[in-house]
Protein backbone atom coordinates (compact mmCIF):
# COMPACT_ATOMS: atom_id res chain seq x y z
CA UNK A 1 0.00 0.00 0.00
CA UNK A 2 1.47 3.32 -1.05
CA UNK A 3 0.51 5.82 1.63
CA UNK A 4 2.21 8.64 -0.28
CA UNK A 5 -0.71 8.65 -2.73
CA UNK A 6 -3.28 9.45 -0.04
CA UNK A 7 -4.00 12.41 2.17
CA UNK A 8 -4.18 11.56 5.84
CA UNK A 9 -5.39 12.84 9.14
CA UNK A 10 -2.97 11.85 11.89
CA UNK A 11 -4.91 10.46 14.85
CA UNK A 12 -1.90 9.95 17.12
CA UNK A 13 -2.86 12.93 19.23
CA UNK A 14 -6.18 13.96 20.77
CA UNK A 15 -8.98 15.35 18.63
CA UNK A 16 -9.26 15.75 14.89
CA UNK A 17 -7.34 18.31 12.83
CA UNK A 18 -9.42 20.68 10.71
CA UNK A 19 -7.53 19.92 7.50
CA UNK A 20 -5.41 17.16 6.01
CA UNK A 21 -2.11 16.63 7.74
CA UNK A 22 1.18 15.94 6.03
CA UNK A 23 1.27 12.36 4.61
CA UNK A 24 2.73 9.88 7.10
CA UNK A 25 4.82 6.82 6.29
CA UNK A 26 6.49 3.94 8.11
CA UNK A 27 6.51 4.31 11.86
CA UNK A 28 3.34 6.40 12.04
CA UNK A 29 1.17 5.50 15.00
CA UNK A 30 -2.26 5.79 13.45
CA UNK A 31 -3.54 7.17 10.17
CA UNK A 32 -6.98 7.92 8.86
CA UNK A 33 -7.45 8.44 5.15
CA UNK A 34 -9.11 11.68 4.11
CA UNK A 35 -10.26 10.18 0.78
CA UNK A 36 -13.82 11.21 1.73
CA UNK A 37 -15.62 12.96 4.54
CA UNK A 38 -16.53 11.07 7.69
CA UNK A 39 -20.21 11.43 6.64
CA UNK A 40 -21.43 10.95 10.21
CA UNK A 41 -20.48 11.67 13.80
CA UNK A 42 -20.88 7.95 14.49
CA UNK A 43 -18.14 7.04 12.05
CA UNK A 44 -15.88 9.80 13.34
CA UNK A 45 -16.40 8.63 16.93
CA UNK A 46 -15.69 5.00 15.98
CA UNK A 47 -12.45 6.00 14.28
CA UNK A 48 -11.41 7.88 17.39
CA UNK A 49 -12.18 4.86 19.58
CA UNK A 50 -10.08 2.63 17.34
CA UNK A 51 -7.28 5.19 17.32
CA UNK A 52 -7.32 5.31 21.11
CA UNK A 53 -7.33 1.50 21.30
CA UNK A 54 -4.30 1.21 19.04
CA UNK A 55 -2.43 3.94 20.87
CA UNK A 56 -2.85 1.93 24.11
CA UNK A 57 -0.94 -0.98 22.57
CA UNK A 58 2.25 0.99 22.07
CA UNK A 59 4.49 1.38 19.06
CA UNK A 60 4.09 -1.67 16.77
CA UNK A 61 7.19 -3.35 15.40
CA UNK A 62 5.61 -3.56 11.92
CA UNK A 63 4.82 -0.81 9.41
CA UNK A 64 2.41 0.95 11.76
CA UNK A 65 -1.27 0.77 12.55
CA UNK A 66 -3.75 2.51 10.28
CA UNK A 67 -7.43 3.38 10.23
CA UNK A 68 -8.63 4.44 6.78
CA UNK A 69 -11.95 5.99 5.80
CA UNK A 70 -13.67 4.88 2.56
CA UNK A 71 -10.78 2.67 1.45
CA UNK A 72 -11.50 1.10 -1.96
CA UNK A 73 -11.52 -2.68 -1.51
CA UNK A 74 -10.75 -3.49 -5.14
CA UNK A 75 -7.14 -2.85 -4.21
CA UNK A 76 -7.38 -5.59 -1.58
CA UNK A 77 -9.15 -8.35 -3.55
CA UNK A 78 -7.50 -10.72 -6.00
CA UNK A 79 -10.22 -10.19 -8.62
CA UNK A 80 -9.78 -6.40 -8.37
CA UNK A 81 -13.45 -5.65 -7.72
CA UNK A 82 -14.96 -3.88 -4.71
CA UNK A 83 -16.13 -0.50 -3.49
CA UNK A 84 -15.24 1.39 -0.32
CA UNK A 85 -15.27 0.12 3.24
CA UNK A 86 -16.77 2.67 5.62
CA UNK A 87 -13.78 2.08 7.91
CA UNK A 88 -10.73 0.01 6.97
CA UNK A 89 -8.56 -1.10 9.86
CA UNK A 90 -4.96 -2.34 9.59
CA UNK A 91 -3.71 -3.65 12.96
CA UNK A 92 0.04 -4.14 12.73
CA UNK A 93 0.35 -7.19 14.99
CA UNK A 94 -1.63 -9.59 17.18
CA UNK A 95 -1.74 -7.29 20.19
CA UNK A 96 -3.12 -4.44 18.10
CA UNK A 97 -5.70 -6.76 16.52
CA UNK A 98 -6.97 -8.04 19.87
CA UNK A 99 -7.22 -4.50 21.24
CA UNK A 100 -9.30 -3.41 18.24
CA UNK A 101 -11.55 -6.48 18.37
CA UNK A 102 -12.19 -5.77 22.06
CA UNK A 103 -13.20 -2.22 21.17
CA UNK A 104 -15.44 -3.24 18.27
CA UNK A 105 -17.12 -5.89 20.43
CA UNK A 106 -17.66 -3.48 23.33
CA UNK A 107 -19.44 -0.91 21.15
CA UNK A 108 -21.36 -3.50 19.11
CA UNK A 109 -19.86 -2.38 15.80
CA UNK A 110 -20.31 -4.58 12.75
CA UNK A 111 -16.98 -5.83 11.40
CA UNK A 112 -15.62 -8.26 8.83
CA UNK A 113 -12.20 -9.88 8.60
CA UNK A 114 -10.32 -9.61 5.31
CA UNK A 115 -7.47 -12.01 4.62
CA UNK A 116 -5.68 -11.90 1.29
CA UNK A 117 -8.95 -11.26 -0.57
CA UNK A 118 -8.23 -14.25 -2.81
CA UNK A 119 -11.60 -16.02 -2.54
CA UNK A 120 -13.79 -12.94 -2.18
CA UNK A 121 -16.17 -10.86 -4.30
CA UNK A 122 -17.09 -7.42 -2.94
CA UNK A 123 -19.99 -5.18 -3.96
CA UNK A 124 -19.00 -2.21 -6.14
CA UNK A 125 -21.07 -0.03 -3.80
CA UNK A 126 -18.83 -0.99 -0.91
CA UNK A 127 -19.71 -2.49 2.46
CA UNK A 128 -20.99 -1.10 5.72
CA UNK A 129 -19.15 -1.21 9.01
CA UNK A 130 -15.50 -1.94 9.67
CA UNK A 131 -13.28 -4.16 7.52
CA UNK A 132 -10.28 -5.48 9.47
CA UNK A 133 -7.19 -6.54 7.53
CA UNK A 134 -4.71 -8.01 10.04
CA UNK A 135 -1.05 -7.38 9.38
CA UNK A 136 1.62 -9.38 11.21
CA UNK A 137 4.93 -9.10 12.97
CA UNK A 138 7.53 -11.42 11.32
CA UNK A 139 8.72 -12.35 14.80
CA UNK A 140 5.34 -13.99 15.41
CA UNK A 141 6.42 -16.85 13.12
CA UNK A 142 7.97 -19.52 15.36
CA UNK A 143 9.60 -22.77 14.22
CA UNK A 144 10.27 -25.40 16.91
CA UNK A 145 11.35 -28.81 15.71
CA UNK A 146 8.60 -30.08 13.41
CA UNK A 147 6.08 -27.52 14.66
CA UNK A 148 5.39 -24.11 13.17
CA UNK A 149 3.27 -21.38 14.75
CA UNK A 150 2.20 -18.77 12.22
CA UNK A 151 0.20 -15.54 12.59
CA UNK A 152 -3.10 -15.47 10.74
CA UNK A 153 -2.17 -12.37 8.75
CA UNK A 154 0.93 -13.94 7.18
CA UNK A 155 0.79 -14.78 3.48
CA UNK A 156 0.41 -18.53 2.98
CA UNK A 157 3.18 -18.46 0.36
CA UNK A 158 5.57 -17.00 2.94
CA UNK A 159 4.71 -19.79 5.38
CA UNK A 160 5.32 -22.41 2.68
CA UNK A 161 8.77 -20.93 2.01
CA UNK A 162 9.62 -20.75 5.72
CA UNK A 163 8.71 -24.40 6.21
CA UNK A 164 10.81 -25.44 3.21
CA UNK A 165 13.79 -23.42 4.45
CA UNK A 166 13.50 -25.24 7.79
CA UNK A 167 13.47 -28.60 5.99
CA UNK A 168 9.90 -29.35 7.04
CA UNK A 169 7.57 -31.24 4.69
CA UNK A 170 3.78 -31.16 4.54
CA UNK A 171 2.97 -27.81 2.95
CA UNK A 172 4.25 -28.41 -0.59
CA UNK A 173 0.67 -28.80 -1.84
CA UNK A 174 -0.01 -25.19 -0.79
CA UNK A 175 2.65 -23.73 -3.07
CA UNK A 176 1.00 -21.10 -5.22
CA UNK A 177 -2.24 -20.91 -3.21
CA UNK A 178 -2.91 -17.18 -2.66
CA UNK A 179 -4.16 -15.60 0.54
CA UNK A 180 -3.20 -15.65 4.19
CA UNK A 181 -2.68 -18.38 6.77
CA UNK A 182 -5.88 -17.40 8.57
CA UNK A 183 -7.88 -17.31 5.36
CA UNK A 184 -6.54 -20.73 4.38
CA UNK A 185 -7.69 -22.16 7.72
CA UNK A 186 -11.14 -20.57 7.43
CA UNK A 187 -11.62 -21.99 3.92
CA UNK A 188 -9.68 -25.21 4.61
CA UNK A 189 -7.74 -24.45 1.46
CA UNK A 190 -6.28 -27.31 -0.51
CA UNK A 191 -4.95 -28.63 -3.78
CA UNK A 192 -4.60 -32.07 -5.33
CA UNK A 193 -6.51 -33.87 -2.59
CA UNK A 194 -4.55 -32.32 0.30
CA UNK A 195 -5.95 -29.70 2.68
CA UNK A 196 -4.51 -27.32 5.25
CA UNK A 197 -6.59 -29.08 7.94
CA UNK A 198 -4.33 -32.09 7.53
CA UNK A 199 -1.37 -30.27 9.08
CA UNK A 200 -3.15 -27.99 11.57
CA UNK A 201 -2.74 -29.08 15.18
CA UNK A 202 -4.56 -26.21 16.90
CA UNK A 203 -5.60 -22.61 16.43
CA UNK A 204 -6.02 -19.61 18.69
CA UNK A 205 -9.08 -17.51 17.98
CA UNK A 206 -10.67 -14.34 19.29
CA UNK A 207 -14.20 -15.14 20.43
CA UNK A 208 -16.31 -11.98 20.90
CA UNK A 209 -17.31 -11.66 24.53
CA UNK A 210 -14.76 -14.24 25.71
CA UNK A 211 -11.38 -13.17 24.38
CA UNK A 212 -8.67 -15.55 23.18
CA UNK A 213 -9.64 -19.23 23.00
CA UNK A 214 -7.54 -22.24 21.97
CA UNK A 215 -9.09 -24.96 19.79
CA UNK A 216 -7.60 -28.28 18.71
CA UNK A 217 -8.08 -29.59 15.19
CA UNK A 218 -11.17 -31.55 16.15
CA UNK A 219 -12.84 -28.41 17.44
CA UNK A 220 -12.37 -26.51 14.19
CA UNK A 221 -15.16 -28.28 12.29
CA UNK A 222 -13.07 -28.77 9.17
CA UNK A 223 -14.77 -30.09 6.04
CA UNK A 224 -14.35 -29.74 2.30
CA UNK A 225 -13.56 -26.03 1.84
CA UNK A 226 -15.29 -25.44 5.15
CA UNK A 227 -14.71 -24.82 8.86
CA UNK A 228 -16.64 -23.59 11.87
CA UNK A 229 -15.02 -20.18 11.44
CA UNK A 230 -17.15 -19.37 8.40
CA UNK A 231 -20.19 -19.05 10.65
CA UNK A 232 -18.96 -18.79 14.25
CA UNK A 233 -17.94 -15.13 14.27
CA UNK A 234 -14.56 -16.11 15.74
CA UNK A 235 -11.40 -14.52 14.39
CA UNK A 236 -8.33 -16.68 13.86
CA UNK A 237 -5.24 -15.15 15.45
CA UNK A 238 -2.60 -17.87 15.18
CA UNK A 239 -2.24 -21.36 13.75
CA UNK A 240 -0.09 -24.22 15.06
CA UNK A 241 0.97 -26.65 12.33
CA UNK A 242 2.52 -30.08 12.75
CA UNK A 243 4.87 -30.94 9.88
CA UNK A 244 7.64 -33.51 9.46
CA UNK A 245 11.30 -33.51 8.57
CA UNK A 246 11.53 -34.02 4.84
CA UNK A 247 13.97 -34.81 2.07
CA UNK A 248 14.74 -31.45 0.49
CA UNK A 249 15.12 -32.82 -3.02
CA UNK A 250 11.78 -34.61 -2.84
CA UNK A 251 10.14 -31.51 -1.35
CA UNK A 252 11.51 -29.29 -4.11
CA UNK A 253 10.39 -31.75 -6.78
CA UNK A 254 6.84 -31.88 -5.38
CA UNK A 255 6.68 -28.10 -5.08
CA UNK A 256 7.78 -27.63 -8.69
CA UNK A 257 5.19 -30.15 -9.85
CA UNK A 258 2.41 -28.42 -7.90
CA UNK A 259 3.34 -25.04 -9.39
CA UNK A 260 3.58 -26.54 -12.89
CA UNK A 261 0.10 -28.04 -12.61
CA UNK A 262 -1.36 -24.81 -11.26
CA UNK A 263 0.16 -22.81 -14.11
CA UNK A 264 -1.14 -25.32 -16.68
CA UNK A 265 -4.71 -25.53 -15.35
CA UNK A 266 -5.44 -22.09 -13.88
CA UNK A 267 -5.76 -18.67 -15.60
CA UNK A 268 -3.04 -17.02 -13.56
CA UNK A 269 -2.61 -14.28 -16.17
CA UNK A 270 -5.87 -12.57 -15.11
CA UNK A 271 -7.23 -11.35 -11.77
CA UNK A 272 -9.68 -13.86 -10.31
CA UNK A 273 -11.22 -15.02 -7.04
CA UNK A 274 -10.20 -18.64 -7.59
CA UNK A 275 -12.73 -21.46 -7.75
CA UNK A 276 -16.25 -20.05 -7.82
CA UNK A 277 -18.16 -23.21 -6.82
CA UNK A 278 -17.40 -26.17 -4.61
CA UNK A 279 -17.07 -29.48 -6.40
CA UNK A 280 -20.23 -31.55 -5.87
CA UNK A 281 -19.75 -35.13 -4.58
CA UNK A 282 -18.29 -37.34 -7.30
CA UNK A 283 -18.00 -34.60 -9.88
CA UNK A 284 -16.31 -31.31 -10.71
CA UNK A 285 -17.96 -27.91 -10.93
CA UNK A 286 -15.72 -26.98 -13.86
CA UNK A 287 -16.82 -30.02 -15.85
CA UNK A 288 -20.49 -29.26 -15.20
CA UNK A 289 -20.09 -25.62 -16.25
CA UNK A 290 -18.23 -26.63 -19.40
CA UNK A 291 -20.87 -29.28 -20.20
CA UNK A 292 -23.50 -26.55 -19.92
CA UNK A 293 -21.71 -24.65 -22.68
CA UNK A 294 -20.50 -21.80 -20.50
CA UNK A 295 -16.73 -22.15 -20.70
CA UNK A 296 -15.47 -18.86 -22.12
CA UNK A 297 -18.86 -17.16 -21.60
CA UNK A 298 -18.44 -13.42 -21.03
CA UNK A 299 -20.61 -10.82 -19.33
CA UNK A 300 -19.14 -7.32 -19.41
CA UNK A 301 -15.54 -7.61 -18.28
CA UNK A 302 -16.05 -10.95 -16.50
CA UNK A 303 -15.54 -14.35 -18.12
CA UNK A 304 -15.68 -18.03 -17.24
CA UNK A 305 -12.06 -18.81 -18.00
CA UNK A 306 -11.27 -20.62 -21.22
CA UNK A 307 -8.61 -22.53 -19.27
CA UNK A 308 -10.69 -23.53 -16.22
CA UNK A 309 -14.48 -23.16 -16.35
CA UNK A 310 -14.87 -22.92 -12.56
CA UNK A 311 -12.84 -19.71 -12.42
CA UNK A 312 -14.27 -16.30 -13.32
CA UNK A 313 -11.59 -13.87 -14.46
CA UNK A 314 -11.58 -10.10 -14.68
CA UNK A 315 -10.48 -9.38 -18.24
CA UNK A 316 -10.64 -5.65 -17.59
CA UNK A 317 -13.28 -3.44 -16.01
CA UNK A 318 -15.43 -6.29 -14.68
CA UNK A 319 -18.12 -5.22 -12.24
CA UNK A 320 -19.65 -6.95 -9.25
CA UNK A 321 -22.87 -7.33 -11.24
CA UNK A 322 -21.01 -8.91 -14.18
CA UNK A 323 -19.68 -11.65 -11.92
CA UNK A 324 -23.03 -12.21 -10.20
CA UNK A 325 -24.73 -12.58 -13.58
CA UNK A 326 -22.27 -15.30 -14.58
CA UNK A 327 -22.77 -17.07 -11.24
CA UNK A 328 -26.55 -16.99 -11.62
CA UNK A 329 -26.31 -18.18 -15.23
CA UNK A 330 -24.09 -21.15 -14.30
CA UNK A 331 -26.36 -22.21 -11.46
CA UNK A 332 -29.44 -22.09 -13.67
CA UNK A 333 -27.86 -23.90 -16.63
CA UNK A 334 -26.26 -26.65 -14.53
CA UNK A 335 -29.48 -27.15 -12.56
CA UNK A 336 -31.45 -27.40 -15.80
CA UNK A 337 -29.02 -29.79 -17.47
CA UNK A 338 -27.94 -32.07 -14.60
CA UNK A 339 -30.23 -31.34 -11.66
CA UNK A 340 -27.22 -30.40 -9.52
CA UNK A 341 -27.34 -27.29 -7.35
CA UNK A 342 -23.92 -25.65 -7.41
CA UNK A 343 -22.74 -24.29 -4.03
CA UNK A 344 -20.55 -21.22 -3.83
CA UNK A 345 -16.97 -21.56 -2.67
CA UNK A 346 -16.17 -17.86 -2.96
CA UNK A 347 -17.52 -15.49 -0.33
CA UNK A 348 -19.67 -12.54 -1.38
CA UNK A 349 -19.85 -9.27 0.52
CA UNK A 350 -22.92 -7.26 -0.43
CA UNK A 351 -23.74 -3.85 0.94
CA UNK A 352 -27.40 -4.79 1.27
CA UNK A 353 -26.67 -8.06 3.07
CA UNK A 354 -24.40 -7.50 6.10
CA UNK A 355 -22.32 -10.46 7.17
CA UNK A 356 -22.46 -12.39 3.89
Amino acid sequence: MDNSKRNFHNFAGPGFPDGPARPQRKGSRILVSDSSTFQSDTRRDLCQLLADALNRVGQPSGPGNAVLVSEELKGHTAIRIGGPAEVFLLPADRGSLIQCLDTLTDVGAQFRILGGGSNLLVDDRGVKGVVVRPEFDPEELVVKGDRVEAPAGMELSRLVRAAAEAGLAGLEFAAGIPGTVGGAAVMNAGWGGEEIAGVIRRVWVYRPGFGVVELDRGGCGFGYRDSRFQESGEVILRVDLELSTGDRKKMEKKTREVLRRRKKSLPLEYPSAGSVFRNPPGDYAGRLIEAAGLKGMTVGGAQFSEKHANVIVNRGGASFRDVLDLIDLARAKVREQSGIELELEIKIWQKSRPGT
